[in-house]
Protein backbone atom coordinates (compact mmCIF):
# COMPACT_ATOMS: atom_id res chain seq x y z
CA UNK A 1 0.00 0.00 0.00
CA UNK A 2 1.08 3.55 -0.74
CA UNK A 3 1.29 6.11 2.03
CA UNK A 4 -2.01 7.76 1.02
CA UNK A 5 -3.68 4.35 1.00
CA UNK A 6 -2.35 3.59 4.48
CA UNK A 7 -3.59 6.97 5.72
CA UNK A 8 -7.01 6.42 4.10
CA UNK A 9 -7.24 2.90 5.56
CA UNK A 10 -6.40 4.28 9.01
CA UNK A 11 -8.97 7.12 8.69
CA UNK A 12 -11.84 5.39 6.94
CA UNK A 13 -11.05 1.76 6.46
CA UNK A 14 -10.73 -0.33 3.31
CA UNK A 15 -13.94 1.11 1.82
CA UNK A 16 -12.40 4.62 1.80
CA UNK A 17 -9.26 3.24 0.14
CA UNK A 18 -11.41 1.54 -2.49
CA UNK A 19 -13.49 4.72 -3.04
CA UNK A 20 -10.41 6.93 -3.38
CA UNK A 21 -8.78 4.39 -5.72
CA UNK A 22 -11.88 4.44 -7.92
CA UNK A 23 -11.91 8.24 -7.89
CA UNK A 24 -8.23 8.27 -8.89
CA UNK A 25 -8.81 5.70 -11.64
CA UNK A 26 -11.80 7.66 -12.95
CA UNK A 27 -9.79 10.86 -12.87
CA UNK A 28 -6.98 9.19 -14.86
CA UNK A 29 -9.53 7.88 -17.38
CA UNK A 30 -11.08 11.34 -17.62
CA UNK A 31 -7.67 12.92 -18.21
CA UNK A 32 -6.89 10.35 -20.91
CA UNK A 33 -10.25 10.97 -22.57
CA UNK A 34 -9.68 14.72 -22.33
CA UNK A 35 -6.29 14.35 -24.03
CA UNK A 36 -7.82 12.20 -26.78
CA UNK A 37 -10.54 14.81 -27.24
CA UNK A 38 -7.92 17.57 -27.47
CA UNK A 39 -6.14 15.61 -30.20
CA UNK A 40 -9.41 15.19 -32.11
CA UNK A 41 -10.26 18.89 -31.75
CA UNK A 42 -6.79 19.88 -32.97
CA UNK A 43 -7.22 17.57 -35.95
CA UNK A 44 -10.65 19.06 -36.71
CA UNK A 45 -9.27 22.59 -36.45
CA UNK A 46 -6.47 21.71 -38.86
CA UNK A 47 -8.96 20.10 -41.24
CA UNK A 48 -11.22 23.15 -40.98
CA UNK A 49 -8.30 25.47 -41.78
CA UNK A 50 -7.39 23.36 -44.81
CA UNK A 51 -11.01 23.37 -45.93
CA UNK A 52 -11.37 27.12 -45.49
CA UNK A 53 -8.13 27.74 -47.37
CA UNK A 54 -9.93 26.51 -50.50
CA UNK A 55 -12.20 29.57 -50.45
CA UNK A 56 -11.05 33.07 -51.38
CA UNK A 57 -10.37 34.97 -48.13
CA UNK A 58 -11.93 32.02 -46.23
CA UNK A 59 -15.33 33.39 -47.34
CA UNK A 60 -17.58 30.34 -47.50
CA UNK A 61 -20.77 32.41 -47.69
CA UNK A 62 -19.41 34.55 -50.53
CA UNK A 63 -18.39 31.40 -52.37
CA UNK A 64 -21.91 30.00 -51.98
CA UNK A 65 -23.45 33.28 -53.20
CA UNK A 66 -21.13 33.25 -56.21
CA UNK A 67 -22.26 29.78 -57.20
CA UNK A 68 -25.90 30.71 -56.65
CA UNK A 69 -25.46 33.69 -59.00
CA UNK A 70 -23.76 31.50 -61.62
CA UNK A 71 -26.60 28.97 -61.39
CA UNK A 72 -29.18 31.76 -61.64
CA UNK A 73 -27.42 33.21 -64.70
CA UNK A 74 -27.31 29.81 -66.41
CA UNK A 75 -31.00 29.23 -65.71
CA UNK A 76 -31.81 32.64 -67.19
CA UNK A 77 -29.62 31.97 -70.24
CA UNK A 78 -31.27 28.58 -70.78
CA UNK A 79 -34.71 30.19 -70.53
CA UNK A 80 -33.72 32.87 -73.05
CA UNK A 81 -32.31 30.29 -75.47
CA UNK A 82 -35.47 28.18 -75.14
CA UNK A 83 -37.65 31.22 -75.85
CA UNK A 84 -35.46 32.25 -78.80
CA UNK A 85 -35.71 28.76 -80.28
CA UNK A 86 -39.49 28.88 -79.90
CA UNK A 87 -39.59 32.24 -81.74
CA UNK A 88 -37.35 30.85 -84.51
CA UNK A 89 -39.60 27.80 -84.83
CA UNK A 90 -42.69 30.03 -84.99
CA UNK A 91 -41.07 32.28 -87.60
CA UNK A 92 -40.00 29.22 -89.62
CA UNK A 93 -43.50 27.82 -89.51
CA UNK A 94 -44.94 31.19 -90.58
CA UNK A 95 -42.42 31.37 -93.43
CA UNK A 96 -43.34 27.83 -94.52
CA UNK A 97 -47.05 28.69 -94.56
CA UNK A 98 -46.25 31.89 -96.46
CA UNK A 99 -44.17 29.98 -99.02
CA UNK A 100 -46.92 27.38 -99.36
CA UNK A 101 -49.50 30.17 -99.84
CA UNK A 102 -47.37 31.83 -102.55
CA UNK A 103 -46.83 28.48 -104.27
CA UNK A 104 -50.57 27.75 -104.24
CA UNK A 105 -51.35 31.24 -105.51
CA UNK A 106 -48.86 30.90 -108.35
CA UNK A 107 -50.28 27.47 -109.22
CA UNK A 108 -53.77 28.96 -109.22
CA UNK A 109 -52.68 31.92 -111.41
CA UNK A 110 -50.88 29.56 -113.77
CA UNK A 111 -53.96 27.32 -113.98
CA UNK A 112 -56.31 30.26 -114.62
CA UNK A 113 -54.05 31.73 -117.34
CA UNK A 114 -54.04 28.47 -119.33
Amino acid sequence: MNSWQQDAARLGGPSLVQLLSEVRDNQLDLMANFEALNVKVAHLEATNKRLLSGFPADDVDGHRRYHESVIEWRELRNKMVREALMKVAQAGMLAAFGWLGVALWQAFVTTVNK
